[in-house]
């Protein structure tokens, strides 16, 4: 559970509701669904994109770097990207 205090998607003003639809628009589609482990009894979930959401412009500029890095057509598979984000997560000792 995040500890910072986030603006999710649904109570956002219309100017983070717009960068947060086209971060989510710019991944590649499996990237919408929840991975399971995360998920909390009530549906909900921490999410790294909302952990940024109390400076939209470096949300957005962070984010859209990111999900270019994840374009279909490049080499890597989302089963690619899961393993370095484990391994750079767990040298960092972070949960995500």
């Amino acid at each position: 559970m995040t500890w910072i205090r986030t603006v999710p998607p649904p109570l956002a003003d219309e100017d983070l509701r717009q960068k947060y639809a086209a971060l989510y628009a710019s991944y590649p589609p499996e990237y919408a669904v929840e991975v399971p482990a995360v998920v909390r009894p009530d549906g909900s979930a921490d999410s790294i994109i909302a952990s940024h959401s109390l400076i939209p412009e470096v949300m957005f500029h962070i984010f859209a770097a990111f999900a270019a890095l994840m374009r279909p057509d490049l080499p890597l598979s989302r089963r690619d990207h899961e393993m370095i984000a484990a391994c750079v997560s767990s040298t960092n000792r972070c949960f995500y």
